[in-house]
């Protein structure tokens, strides 16, 4: 029994741990909680289609004959509820949501003896007999039954052997086998049960082929004699429809969800529209559809589409998808327009603007038909000779057009300098979802700050030198950034006068991962690190005296008539932030992308090596000493609050910013507040204006809180590497 003083006791702990849990985490937990409820099970049926019946089976007068059709014979490997998915190579998985609602072993045959009446092929088929024995039964054994997997291909699998045995005879009168794959347009587990569905009965239908065959006499005949009559019979056929709901599926080429919508014309004349890479449930009949860009002339027509009950119809595409990127040599997009002609004709489909994909803008998608095509710019006409380039579309294909312009010294684009089919768009550093950016920035800066002390402001002059990379995935739901900022350079300040020493060889890595359950609401995780390389050390243009205080008050490094004291070690300072909680992305445009996260967060501010100039004064005899205190380390956990931005301004102004709250558990800690602004301007082709000012709580020689400004002027000469 547990004693009452120990419950109480971990009672009271547990009230103090509970005043420590806030609100945003209890949100990312619930959350959490609902993010792992069990998928749904899906079950599955096989049927009988009507309208795959072949005609030419259809017998005016039965064999007079009596058959038996026995089960199935499935291996255990494939005789389960779960559909079967084969990897390519040795290894099988068993689906856990998609279910055969059916026994294969019973289902199959029941369908096998449906088309047997319906042909009238025997005078008397069925499942069993009770009261006579047959002349004739027909087995069937499925070898392997499965949907194929692969990060390229989907596909269904039917392996399967039929079999006609007169009753008590040991020879086999007719067989047929076959071992059969069909690629898949999507990798919708209802396609696949359909294809194997369709499959089961045509490979059923070429068996009861081959027995027909067989009772007329002419089994004997040459084997080429018999695959031609096997072709002829099973001719794709489009017949009546009849009443009920059908799919029609039209494929995206290019595989993304803003294809232009295609329009649907039913006998009636009554117009609808689909979404490509989206099944269309319509009801069972003939249709037409138009489709494409351009002029109503110009679109694109499909006629006599059939719409069966229950099938899904799915076109084959015979048209071309087409974006065209317009950059300049910053691999920044450039706002051109552009006009789109056939090589064939010199019609014109049109004319676009290139949007700014970074900021969620949609791309424009030409869905036009096979050809040879014209890109012009600067509103140049189809015949021109200048500013132009040229693209060939292939049948079902999808092309990537890149167009590279020059610019002015104002950044203005001017005319077309390249441009082509690249691999992976690689001008753009873009390699599928991924997108990579490399730069190096000249810098001539000019920062006040107070960095050293409350009352010691300091005028500094940089010639710097960084260099920046930058590596973003975003494929919903997932969204990954990295930055990663190294600074070097060497510093004229007010208390050296002329000479230039090294300095700012800070950097910082930040990488922050966000995963949507929702459009704009997903859960966030994050690792940031901040530092420098080398030493770092405090000038004077007179000799002092120096002496160096542990954080046990003891005098620990002393030094007479230096010019120099170090107050800083590599790598120290250094500061690491981690956190992971609720992601908001409240704005998401083309001019405006902010994101609000809350979450829990913690900080470790590493001092080791770190001294600080105090005011205290030590003598020795005739001589005083300067005091440098050591720094205390800092590790902090709490609510953590961070804001970033970005936005487009008028004038090519843009403004960045990066807002870090730490409100921690403990009570009388100070909340940490670190807030980056970030301005740029451009001022010629590659030279900009970067204004930045950070703001930073520290605690000085008193341990009292004070408010640490940074403010860094940059004129910026920006170079982008491949």
């Amino acid at each position: 029994m547990i004693p009452r003083s120990y419950c109480a006791q971990n009672a009271k702990k547990s009230s103090h741990v509970m005043k420590h849990i806030t609100v945003p985490l209890l949100v990312v937990l619930l959350i959490s909680c609902a993010g792992h409820a069990p998928a749904p099970k899906n079950y599955y049926i096989l049927e009988y289609f009507e309208h795959t019946e072949k005609a030419a089976l259809f017998q005016d007068v039965p064999l007079d004959y009596s058959v038996q059709v026995n089960d199935v014979r499935i291996p255990n490997t494939y005789n389960r509820k779960e559909i079967v998915i084969r990897h390519f190579g040795p290894r099988i998985t068993y689906s856990e949501n998609d279910i055969w609602a059916v026994d294969l072993t019973e289902i199959i045959p029941s369908l096998v003896v449906k088309r047997l009446s319906r042909y009238g092929i025997f005078r008397q088929v069925s499942r069993e007999f009770l009261s006579a024995r047959p002349d004739y039964e027909i087995q069937a054994k499925i070898n392997n039954i499965e949907v194929y997997e692969s990060e390229d291909l989907t596909a269904s699998r039917l392996n399967i052997d039929f079999a006609l045995q007169k009753v008590g005879a040991k020879e086999i009168t007719v067989e047929h086998s076959v071992n059969r794959e069909v690629v898949l347009p999507d990798d919708q587990m209802e396609t696949y049960v359909q294809v194997i569905n369709e499959t089961i009965l045509e490979e059923t239908d070429k068996f009861l082929f081959k027995v027909v065959q067989h009772f007329k006499g002419v089994g004997e005949a040459p084997k080429d004699t018999l695959l031609a009559a096997l072709d002829s019979v099973f001719i794709d056929s489009v017949e009546g429809g009849s009443l009920g709901m059908g799919i029609l599926f039209f494929p995206a080429v290019s595989e993304t969800d803003n294809e232009l919508p295609y329009k649907i014309i039913d006998k009636d004349g009554v117009e609808s529209f689909g979404i490509p890479g989206k099944g269309m449930p319509l009801n069972a009949g003939i249709y037409s559809i138009k489709y494409g860009s351009g002029g109503a002339n110009q679109l694109l027509k499909k006629d006599s589409i059939e719409i069966i009950p229950r099938y899904k119809t799915i076109l084959k595409p015979d048209w071309s998808c087409l974006v065209v990127d317009i950059i300049d040599e910053r691999r920044e997009v450039a706002k051109v327009r552009y006009e789109l002609f056939s090589s064939e004709t010199g019609e014109s489909y049109g004319t676009h603007i290139p949007v700014d994909r970074e900021y969620g803008e949609q791309q424009k998608i030409w869905i036009l038909k096979p050809g040879r095509y014209k890109i012009t710019i600067n509103s140049e006409p189809f015949n021109t000779y200048r500013d132009f380039s040229t693209v060939y579309l292939g049948e079902g294909q999808f092309q990537k057009l890149t167009l590279v312009m020059g610019t002015n010294e104002d950044g203005t684009p001017t005319n077309l300098i390249g441009g082509g089919v690249l691999e992976e768009n690689e001008i753009a550093g873009q390699t599928g979802h991924w997108r990579f950016l490399n730069a190096v920035f000249g810098n001539a800066n000019y920062i006040g700050d107070n960095e050293k002390g409350r009352d010691q402001h300091e005028t500094t002059i940089v010639l710097n030198t960084q260099f920046e990379n930058k590596i973003t995935y975003d494929n919903f739901p997932l969204n990954y950034t990295l930055r990663n900022l190294i600074e070097w350079g060497t510093t004229q300040d007010s208390e050296t006068g002329a000479v230039f020493r090294v300095s700012n060889d800070n950097f910082y890595f930040r990488n922050t991962m966000v995963v949507y359950f929702l459009k704009n609401i997903g859960l966030y995780g994050r690792f940031d690190v901040e530092s420098h390389m080398l030493n770092e050390y405090q000038y004077f243009n007179d000799p002092i005296n120096f002496k160096k205080r542990n954080l046990n008050g003891e005098f620990i490094e002393s030094g007479k008539n230096v010019t120099r004291v170090q107050i800083k070690s590599g790598f120290k300072p250094m500061t690491l932030k981690e956190g992971g909680g609720l992601n908001l992305r409240a704005f998401n445009t083309g001019r405006a992308n902010l994101n609000i996260r809350v979450g829990l967060g913690i900080r470790q501010d590493y001092y080791d090596g770190v001294y600080l100039l105090s005011d205290d004064i030590d003598t020795e005899g005739l001589d005083t000493y300067k005091i440098w205190n050591a720094q205390n380390s800092f590790n902090k956990r709490g609510t953590e609050v961070s804001i970033v931005g970005n936005f487009q301004l008028p004038f090519n102004l843009t403004y960045y910013t990066n807002a870090d709250f730490l409100i921690p558990f403990e009570d009388g800690v100070t909340t940490t507040i670190d807030w980056e602004n970030v301005f740029n301007i451009k001022v010629f082709k590659y030279i900009s204006i970067d204004d930045r000012i950070r703001f930073r709580n520290k605690v000085d020689e008193n341990n009292k809180d004070y408010l640490e400004y940074r403010h860094a002027l940059f004129l910026r000469l920006t170079y982008f590497l491949r």
